[in-house]
């Protein structure tokens, strides 16, 4: 063992000896010594980037907020301070579609009511008006008030006139007793004869959809309305 310990201690100094032999000296020659030469930096091109937007980073935390943006933090405050931070988030990030979706059910809801046809032809007349209390369509000359609205152009009023004259044709025949506060309904339920009464409801749903609903109503359209009363006006009434 004590012939061990002496044997390595010889042996590290062999390893050293033999290390340093393989070492070769630094040869100066290799040595730079020129300095070191800083290229100057190209200032006009740095303010070109600096000028471009392109390369403004810090754009979006100096630009002020949309209106639109605005409006959606002061809603996201308000739900979050009644609802809490949950729904007021969903909100805001979906504010737009169901703002859209508030919009659509408006306007199915404006579309059920005919609200679309009161704003472009005002509201519908009442259903009881077919006859007014100052008229008395036993005393109106209506053949001659249908050729007036029909020069005139006014051919909503020429089916209104028809419509009274089928109604003075059944008063003469005894069918009808005529008041000018009766409507369209009551004036069927006096018809006693089926065939009469389908008859004289295929006319007066002609006249409540042109005189009350306010339904647009060409020459051609007119033409064919106007036949269907002359048939009925011209025909025997039992």
């Amino acid at each position: 063992m004590s012939l061990l310990f002496l044997r390595l201690p010889l042996l590290l100094l062999l390893l050293c000896a033999a290390f340093i032999g393989r070492c070769e000296p630094l040869d100066s020659a290799s040595v730079p010594t020129n300095a070191v030469e800083l290229r100057p930096l190209d200032q006009p091109a740095i303010e070109a980037f600096r000028a471009d937007p392109a390369y403004d980073y810090d754009a979006d935390l100096r630009r002020l907020p949309t209106p639109w943006e605005r409006f959606k933090e002061w809603l996201a405050e308000l739900l979050e301070s009644f609802f809490g931070s949950d729904t007021a988030n969903f909100v805001t990030r979906n504010v737009f579609y169901i703002l859209v979706a508030v919009v659509l059910a408006f306007a199915i809801h404006i579309l059920s009511k005919g609200g679309l046809r009161r704003v472009f032809h005002g509201a519908p007349r009442s259903v009881g008006e077919v006859v007014s209390a100052t008229e008395d369509i036993r005393e109106m000359d209506l053949n001659a008030l249908i050729a007036e609205a029909e020069s005139n152009g006014d051919l909503q009023r020429a089916v209104r006139l028809h419509y009274l004259l089928v109604l003075r044709k059944l008063m003469d025949a005894g069918v009808l007793h005529w008041s000018p506060d009766h409507t369209d309904r009551d004036y069927m339920a006096q018809i006693g004869d089926a065939d009469l009464r389908s008859r004289f409801s295929h006319l007066a749903l002609v006249f409540q959809w042109v005189w009350y609903g306010h339904a647009e109503l060409d020459a051609a359209r007119y033409a064919q309305y106007r036949a269907r009363f002359i048939a009925f006006e011209t025909s025997t009434v039992a």
